[in-house]
């Protein structure tokens, strides 16, 4: 992928407006310095969504998402950075430079991609103009899917007769390996290809962004196997991929949830009846890939299975997918002896979506198939308590953490400390929260007033910069959290003189970048004569809660001293425990004569 500098990007993002971009795809009107409207990212009623046209950021205060004009497109059009960037470069007239082009390094790839997009094309035809896709067709008419679906899915068919996709690709100008590198025909050696489909029903399999990437294929007949995908290439990923993603994206966004089935024909008989936001993982099982790539567009996740044991087990098989995609998902469950196909098309759209409010929570339907599993006596519950926290370990949110920790205790009976401290193979005892702090466990900034308000004081106003800019003490006492967004800001500032907001975060990881973007909104707030009183303030505080950090661990030190009785340990550390003590009296009285303006 081609790199575009600084300075170019910086030069679209000046010439460019994040209201008209953002305007494209919402409405927003006008609120003091702000624009807000109806997050896209998240159902809601009152708007929450706010962007900022001189810092060229935005926020929702709803959902928690942010950024710039490259984020926006990013999140809303599911684009990769440099896609965004030419984007916007395009609508401004920003001239890229031929290596500047994201792709431009890339050109292989690109040829691939239209390489699938012109088979796709030629199993299109087939399907109607071929003499073979009138069985096809018939097949399609006795699955009840009509040509309406059949186009919007752009399916297609692989004759068994005739030259074949081989040839015509050939006949097309394609150069042939390729072909072969993705999996579209195969090599026989002494340059002879054969075709990798054929009498097949074909399904595309198109990526979020509209590119094919790969082909599902079904036999008509009692061939095998029954269904047939398209090889790992570097297009190509079955456990990343979802089939009917590009087509359920909007519905999913609208509906704000997503039904994951198995098979390609699920989909088409769901999106038909009218359930749009319908996605397959193509005869696999789900991954934790897959649950990422849904989780940029919802949350909510139902899973369906069938009804049958087979179907528990992946059930609660899935619950481990979940948390490692970092979602805790829905499980729903069909009779038995149904599948989501033939269930919809010979009870209609309302007594599936009956079946869909029936879902349960992913962690209580795991928790009750492991007690069904492993019985209610006390070496059950053992077991149970060892799975269970197998699985919590891998919980990302602290706050996830808790809650599954106390909803699992109370479903199974089992002491919650069981479920967060279980030994290792080794007999030692490990935690569910492990050694890292929360915030660099879940990769979030964590939530502190102090350092929060900081930060947006330090976006906003220049002699906050200056102040902080001499404080050696400050990367002390903040959270580890905080340490590497202020010393961003600070070294921005040391730089340049300036914190561009644009430039800061085209270097920071997403979850920084929204932190920092809501964070410059709620500054706008702030009046300038505030300004030095609350840096103080925040300082102060922040000076305190490390000093009684201090105090606690030399509290710890001393009983530590007193129990080995090392008399000499123990009265150097009540020498500098007092002097920590000392330091807290001063700074609570400086406080105070901060707050009450006495000097």
């Amino acid at each position: 992928m081609g790199m575009i500098g600084e300075d170019k990007i910086l030069e679209i993002r000046g010439k460019s407006s994040i209201v008209e971009v953002v305007s494209d795809h919402l409405t927003l009107k006008k609120m003091g310095q702000n624009y807000v409207g109806l997050c896209p990212f998240h159902a809601e009623n009152t708007p929450s969504f706010t962007v900022n046209e001189e810092k060229g950021i935005f926020h929702c205060f709803g959902c928690g998402v942010g950024g710039n004009i490259f984020s926006f497109l990013m999140q809303f059009e599911h684009l990769s950075f440099p896609e965004a960037v030419e984007k916007v470069a395009k609508r401004y007239g920003v001239q890229l430079d031929r290596l500047e082009r994201p792709f431009a390094k890339n050109q292989r790839s690109d040829r691939l991609y239209r390489l699938n997009e012109r088979a796709a094309a030629y199993f299109h035809k087939a399907l109607s103009a071929h003499p073979e896709g009138k069985r096809a067709l018939q097949y399609l008419k006795t699955r009840g899917i009509d040509e309406r679906t059949s186009r919007r899915f752009y399916l297609g068919y692989a004759p068994s007769s005739g030259p074949g996709l081989a040839a015509f690709l050939q006949r097309d100008g394609w150069p042939l390996r390729d072909a072969v590198s993705i999996a579209l025909v195969t090599d026989r050696g002494n340059d002879k290809y054969g075709d990798k489909f054929f009498g097949r029903l074909i399904f595309p399999i198109i990526d979020a962004g509209g590119k094919v990437t790969g082909f599902g294929g079904r036999t008509l007949g009692d061939g095998l196997p029954k269904y047939l995908n398209s090889a790992e290439t570097p297009l190509f990923h079955k456990g990343a991929q979802l089939y009917g993603l590009f087509q359920a994206k909007e519905g999913i966004r609208s509906m704000d949830r997503v039904v994951v089935v198995e098979g390609y024909l699920d989909v088409l008989a769901l999106s038909q009846a009218g359930l749009s936001w319908t996605v397959a993982t193509m005869g696999t099982a789900l991954t934790p890939d897959h649950v990422r790539l849904l989780r940029r567009y919802t949350k909510n996740v139902i899973a369906l299975f069938d009804g049958d044991e087979a179907g528990r087990k992946a059930a609660a098989r899935s619950f481990e997918i979940f948390v490692e995609g970092g979602l805790l998902g829905q499980a729903a469950f069909l009779p038995q002896g149904e599948d989501p196909d033939t269930f919809v098309r010979s009870r209609g759209r309302q007594a599936l979506e009956s079946v869909l409010e029936q879902a349960v929570p992913m962690a209580d339907y795991y928790f009750t198939w492991l007690q069904g599993r492993h019985g209610a006596n006390i070496e059950g519950k053992s077991q149970i308590a060892q799975e269970v926290s197998r699985v919590l370990a891998k919980v990302t949110s602290p706050f996830e953490v808790d809650l599954l920790s106390r909803r699992a205790a109370e479903f199974l009976g089992i002491r919650e400390e069981l479920l967060r401290h279980q030994p290792d193979k080794a007999g030692k005892a490990v935690t569910n929260q492990g050694q890292a702090s929360p915030a660099a466990h879940s990769g979030r900034i964590p939530e502190d007033r102090a350092e929060s308000s900081l930060v947006a004081l330090m976006l906003r106003f220049p002699e906050v910069l200056r102040r902080l800019e001499k404080e050696e003490f400050l990367e002390r006492i903040v959270h580890p959290g905080w340490k590497e967004t202020l010393a961003c800001i600070l070294s921005e500032w040391r730089e340049r003189g300036e914190v561009n907001l644009a430039r800061l975060t085209l270097n920071l990881p997403p979850h920084q970048a929204s932190a920092l973007a809501a964070l410059a909104i709620q500054g706008e707030s702030i009046q300038e004569n505030e300004s030095r009183q609350m840096t103080e303030d925040c300082l102060l505080h922040l000076h305190l809660k490390y000093l009684k950090g201090l105090e606690s661990d030399l509290c710890r030190a001393i009983r530590l001293a007193e129990e080995k009785m090392d008399e000499k340990a123990r009265k150097e550390r009540i020498l500098e425990w007092q002097e920590v003590v000392q330091k807290e009296r001063n700074l609570e009285q400086q406080r105070y004569t901060l707050r009450t303006g006495l000097r």
